[in-house]
């Protein structure tokens, strides 16, 4: 018999006041705006259909408040993964985007290139994200196979979760392609045997129309 696939439901925080604001999010504690809880109100009725067993979340605070009425709605607790976080950008973090680029506008342009040499003091270069965001999934992974999970976390950690489901490894400012879903999207994976990933649909909004 084919053994189960372990089916992932990757979900993107809802809006947060970051991006409301045109902030850097990062390690900040921004909380949801009240259309982010909005959506995230849509995503677990949407989410409850699909029977998950369990849910992870980064613990940041705008993704903890995301899982709240996913958790509440499936009667789960939520296991906090800080694998799952956002990539710190250390002294950009919480800065207007604005803000940024007049206080530090050479860091700015660089980092705004996708120069990987670019890391703001206290941040985190592309390839530590990337080394605990996987980390964070084989855990996950490991953890629950053959079971449907929800994972909530964060639009450029759910970049690297791309690289890494898909074999292109870290993030480079040459890689062919760049992911950003919307907040409160859903998207589908599986992990099959042979460590082999199927992906089933990305950035599904279709619970937030209207």
């Amino acid at each position: 018999m084919a053994t189960a696939p372990t089916e992932l439901l990757l979900v993107r925080h809802g809006e947060a006041d970051s991006n409301r604001d045109g902030r850097f999010g990062g390690w900040s504690p921004v909380p949801l705006t009240e259309r982010g809880r909005a959506q995230a109100a849509r995503a677990a009725a949407e989410l409850v259909d699909r029977r998950p067993v369990a849910v992870v979340t980064s613990d940041i605070v705008r993704a903890v408040e995301t899982a709240a009425p996913i958790c509440a709605a499936l009667g789960v607790t939520a296991r906090h993964e800080p694998g799952l976080r956002e990539r710190s950008l250390g002294v950009f973090d919480g800065l207007a985007f604005a803000e940024a680029e007049a206080r530090y506008p050479d860091l700015w342009r660089r980092l705004i290139a996708r120069d990987p040499d670019a890391v703001p003091e206290g941040g985190e270069p592309a390839a530590a994200v990337f080394a605990r965001v996987s980390g964070a999934i084989a855990r996950i992974v490991a953890d629950h196979a053959g079971q449907r999970v929800v994972v909530v976390t964060h639009g450029l950690a759910l970049f690297h979760v791309f690289s890494y489901v898909c074999g292109l490894g870290v993030p480079s400012p040459d890689a062919p392609v760049f992911v950003l879903v919307d907040n409160a999207s859903i998207t589908h994976v599986e992990h099959r045997a042979g460590d082999r990933w199927r992906i089933v649909t990305i950035n599904d909004t279709a619970h937030l129309r209207g």
